[in-house]
């Protein structure tokens, strides 16, 4: 997605009410839907400064309600499909002939639970050093298991910053993985 201009970005502004006017008359919540009806909403600011002819036919509220509304059915749609794939019975058999309810561990299981406590911080050691400040506190609130909104707020960072630290993020992490550190 392009950037968006001064105009733009102060129009935007302005307007961003709208976000919450949407997820308020579709009761979404604010933690699932913000960041999908967000980039939506720029979307709509691009295509309303971009198209003279909108503006002449509808009011902006009109387009960027549609934009978000096409956002949020394209969200619902994708989540039924993830969950038809997850969708399956854990008393099926695998290919061994052993239940999938067998191959879950307890939650209750401590040993268990100290050994990934302890793969995470070997790897969070070896990762660590290859990131900047900012790129840490966000890896340590993504551990935590903050939403993008929160630690995006949290840390008062842009959407774009905030996706390119985690690419970075993710390239770091492979890179242990590729070396045969981490778990």
């Amino acid at each position: 997605m392009e950037a968006l201009n001064s105009k733009e970005r102060k129009f935007a502004e302005e307007n961003h009410g709208l976000i919450y006017s949407f997820l308020n008359y579709y009761r979404l919540t604010e933690a699932e839907h913000y960041d999908i009806c967000a980039i939506a909403y720029l979307q709509a600011v691009k295509e309303w400064h971009r198209k003279p002819e909108l503006r002449d036919k509808y009011k902006f509220s009109t387009i960027a309600f549609k934009k978000m509304e096409s956002a949020k059915i394209k969200k619902y749609y994708a989540d039924r499909l993830r969950d038809s794939y997850i969708l399956f019975s854990l008393n099926d058999l695998n290919a061994e002939g052993n239940e999938y309810l067998g191959q879950i561990a307890d939650q209750r299981d401590a040993i268990r639970e100290i050994e990934d406590q302890q793969n995470i911080e070997d790897l969070l050691n070896e990762v660590m050093p290859a990131l900047t400040e900012r790129q840490r506190k966000h890896l340590m609130r993504m551990v935590k298991g903050e939403t993008p909104v929160e630690i995006m707020r949290g840390g008062h960072t842009a959407i774009t910053e905030f996706w390119k630290d985690r690419e970075r993020i993710k390239k770091a992490v492979s890179a242990v993985f590729v070396r045969g550190g981490g778990y």
